[in-house]
């Protein structure tokens, strides 16, 4: 088979639901970066693709993908136990209640900070301020002191390792600089901190991580706590994707306006869950088949690369009757099942590789999509078009609004 990198960054998001077309429903096979991939699709595969005897981990992400969005030594590398043990670290500070409570109070302060700056400007970039006003709200929240003109500087960092991981170039580069440089600034605060010359606030993600202690019973070497810190504040700063998309629906799709800003919380759960289904965000995950595997009458042999497809998966119309039409009544009076959407992975967040900050997610968007739908702005002129080459994508202007306030 002839390798589809190429093909696959030029085609993005519909790479692997063309190849899926093409396969009339089998199990996709092609090449990637030298390695055989199989590609599956599907609640079922969910569950097959989450066993730990049947998909590893470690060695399965690419180094430039390390480089830039995850971290070297990240959670996301490991298995078995040390994997449970580090995975815990994250279950205790990103699914407590109190905890996302208090991140979602910070949140709408942002928010209404934010307002204030904005009713002197004539046009603001949602996603942008978005991005910067999450990024001040988690630092807060995590514990994390920000100078003047630090919390721009981090913004546009984060917003980089995300935007940066799947393309080569400049994007690229521009990526592994900023999780080089913000990676060497948090080691530099965790060994002060354990060195008694700084002081974290007790219970904060800044503080917890650097006290954890691995499998091993060892703490996290500085370079490593910095890599899981930054995987507590780098996704959620990225929720600007998502809130992004919801400026672009509430304004394609007006009516579902007045139902946020008045309040309903369901319906502000629900308008979030279809944001995330309907949205492109990341187009699939991948492992190491960890032993000689067979799936759908396909054998996948020991050391192939599996990839699960979460886009195609989000818009295949036997899960979602009519996928392309965003309509967030799919979601009043009832939760998605965990291995239905899959816009952040499938599986148990507890003990496989779901990401553990989709409760995260879900409250940042609940917090700012009602405000956002209450706020009296008009709209110009602009290219509001999502193109599916690009990964990840956005509106290619980040939603221009005029505010009126």
């Amino acid at each position: 088979m002839l390798d589809n990198t190429l093909t696959l960054l030029s085609q993005g998001y519909a790479w692997l639901p063309d190849r899926r077309r093409r396969s009339r429903g089998k199990p996709v096979r092609s090449r990637l970066m030298g390695k055989n991939v199989v590609a599956l699709h599907g609640p079922e595969a969910v569950r097959f693709f989450y066993d730990e005897s049947h998909i590893e981990r470690q060695g399965a992400l690419p180094g430039p993908v390390l480089d830039t969005l995850f971290g070297r030594g990240a959670v996301h590398t490991l298995d078995g136990e040390t994997h449970r043990v580090r995975k815990a670290l994250f279950m205790g500070l990103l699914k407590d209640s109190g905890g996302l409570a208090s991140l979602a109070e910070h949140v709408g302060t942002e928010w209404d900070l934010a307002l204030q700056r904005w009713a002197g400007r004539d046009q603001v970039t949602l996603f942008d301020e978005s991005s910067l006003l999450l990024t001040r709200a988690v630092c807060a929240w995590s514990g994390i002191p920000l100078a003047d003109g630090e919390d721009e500087e981090l913004a546009r960092d984060l917003v980089a390792m995300v935007d940066g991981f799947a393309a080569p170039g400049p994007r690229h580069l521009r990526a592994r600089r900023a999780r080089s440089r913000q990676e060497e600034r948090l080691a530099g605060r965790v060994e002060r901190i354990r060195s008694g010359t700084e002081e974290a606030p007790a219970g904060s993600v800044l503080e917890t991580v650097a006290a954890h202690h691995d499998a091993d019973g060892t703490p996290l070497d500085p370079h490593t706590a910095a890599v899981e810190v930054l995987n507590v504040i780098r996704p959620t700063v990225a929720v600007a994707w998502f809130l992004t998309f919801a400026g672009h629906a509430l304004h394609r799709w007006p009516e579902h306006r007045k139902l946020l800003a008045d309040g309903d919380a369901a319906y502000a759960r629900a308008f979030a869950h279809e944001v995330r289904r309907f949205y492109p965000f990341a187009p699939f995950v991948g492992g190491i088949a960890a032993a000689d595997l067979y799936w759908q009458g396909q054998d996948i042999p020991v050391g192939s690369m599996v990839l699960l497809d979460l886009y195609g998966q989000n818009h295949d119309a036997q899960l979602w009757p009519k996928p392309y039409i965003f309509d967030p009544r799919r979601f009043v009076g009832r939760e998605p099942g965990r291995d239905e959407l899959v816009p952040q992975g499938g599986g148990d967040p507890a003990t496989n590789h779901r990401c553990p900050g989709e409760d995260v997610t879900l409250t940042v968007l609940e917090t700012l999509v009602p405000r956002l739908a209450a706020l009296h702005y008009d709209v110009p002129e602009q290219d509001l078009s999502i193109p599916l080459r690009r990964i990840p994508t956005a509106p290619r202007s980040g939603f221009l609004l005029n505010p009126r306030l």
